[in-house]
């Protein structure tokens, strides 16, 4: 089973406005232009998508940031690609990370791709291919990001809730009209006696935190779930802060023994 994952706050994020993503399809009657910071925005209802592109196209996304980012992996959610490659500039021209990015047979609609640490100003991907042979290529979210850490322990999650923000009007029929929005996302991870010191590092840095922080529930493992609800999919990965405050009670007051945790997240807009 792999635990919760805390990523730092995509590099590229929507609220960035130094991000440039330039599409190029040699096929498509719409690469798509109009439709890149969809990437960025944090929300799986929209999407970056090409018209008309086929396998042949090798459909290019250029990145280009006015100051060096720095991150450690890349996270592409919600995608239809099969065969694709991801690289950065050095200063001299277009390398691979560490870890190599070339995909062949890829069938993940999440992937995510860990790297020795970098910092550049450019990045490319090609697509050469989708899952299902020229559709047009598709992608929800596209994150640059390094780790914060992933949790040894196993927190319960409770209270997790998609809340649509519903607004009940009643009408003189005496039906009602429901309105609702985008929503947001919230739970709490609770602990009785916790003591697993890396995961309290992790746990003081989130509180501590100026900008929100991605959580992972999924961490990338779907099978550990008996069913992906909504907050649990591969493709649900959300910008957090505690809305709590940081109180590191010793368990029954035991100085040897670890802190009852008791942290109520919550989607924050940055």
């Amino acid at each position: 089973m792999s635990q919760i994952k805390f990523l730092k706050k995509s590099s590229i994020d929507i609220d960035k406005t130094d991000i440039t993503i330039t599409a190029t399809d040699t096929t498509a009657t719409n690469n798509g232009q109009s439709f890149v910071d969809y990437m960025r925005n944090r929300n799986n209802n929209s999407a970056w998508m090409t018209t008309g592109s086929n396998d042949a196209a090798n459909t290019q996304l250029d990145i280009v940031t006015l100051d060096a980012v720095t991150l450690d992996r890349i996270l592409i959610v919600g995608h239809n690609l099969k065969s694709f490659t991801i690289q950065y500039h050095n200063g001299s021209g277009f390398v691979d990370f560490s870890t190599v990015i070339n995909e062949t047979i890829n069938t993940k609609t999440t992937n995510e791709f860990q790297f020795a640490k970098v910092s550049a100003t450019q990045f490319r991907i090609i697509i050469t291919g989708t899952q299902t042979v020229n559709d047009d290529k598709t992608i929800k979210q596209l994150i640059f990001t390094e780790s914060i850490g992933q949790l040894e322990g196993y927190p319960e999650i409770k209270n997790p809730k998609y809340s649509l923000n519903k607004k009940q009007i009643k009408l003189l029929s005496g039906k009602s009209h429901i309105i609702r929005q985008r929503g947001f996302f919230s739970a709490s991870l609770n602990v009785k006696n916790y003591n697993v010191t890396s995961d309290l590092d992790i746990i003081e840095s989130l509180y501590f935190s100026s900008d929100g922080v991605l959580l992972w529930v999924n961490a990338g493992d779907s099978a550990q779930f008996s069913r992906e609800h909504i907050g649990y999919r591969g493709e649900d990965i959300f910008l957090v802060k505690p809305v709590d405050e940081f109180t590191p009670e010793f368990y029954k007051s035991l100085y040897k023994s670890g802190i009852v945790l008791k942290m109520n997240l919550t989607e924050v807009t940055r």
